[in-house]
């Protein structure tokens, strides 16, 4: 093997090792972020994990029986906890305001239902996208809602 190719073969170990450090620094470990992330989530459902679950069921439980009123009250405080712990845009407090609308609208206030989903439409195409399910799903039932409503104040004129 001769020199030249030594040389040339070392500088270009060289020149990839610098490379990588370079991109390593632009970067950062994204793997290191993701963990970060990773563990801020787990933490914050560990906190919020005793007593939302136990808000959740209770919600859903009195919705089926066709206690509506106080499934939107028990929602209420479901949401105002999910909150605290997990911040406004997480997709848990946003699937949260979604099903605490819905409940809204099955209670008969349409008006206020179709009034937070157009308000939770705009928080999901910020932090999911348009093309999102729930973002979708939300816009129905925003559409719904507010045909509700206005029919229901057109037949009380």
């Amino acid at each position: 093997m001769s020199w030249r190719w030594v040389i040339t073969g070392a500088v270009a170990v060289a020149g990839a090792t610098l490379c990588a450090v370079r991109v390593k620094k632009v970067l950062g470990n994204p793997f290191a972020q993701a963990e970060k992330e990773l563990d801020k989530r787990d933490r914050a459902l560990r906190e919020e994990h005793p007593d939302t679950v136990a808000l959740r069921h209770r919600a859903h439980y009195l919705s089926e029986i066709g206690d509506l009123a106080g499934a939107v009250a028990v929602s209420e405080q479901l949401l105002a906890d999910r909150v605290r712990v997990l911040g406004e845009d997480h997709p848990q407090v946003l699937t949260t305001r979604l099903n605490l609308a819905n409940l809204r609208g099955r209670a008969g206030d349409a008006a206020g239902a179709a009034e937070a989903l157009e308000r939770l439409v705009l928080d999901m195409e910020r932090v999911h996208g348009a093309d999102f399910v729930y973002t979708v799903v939300s816009q129905r039932a925003a559409v719904r809602w507010r045909e509700e409503a206005d029919s229901d104040s057109q037949g009380s004129e």
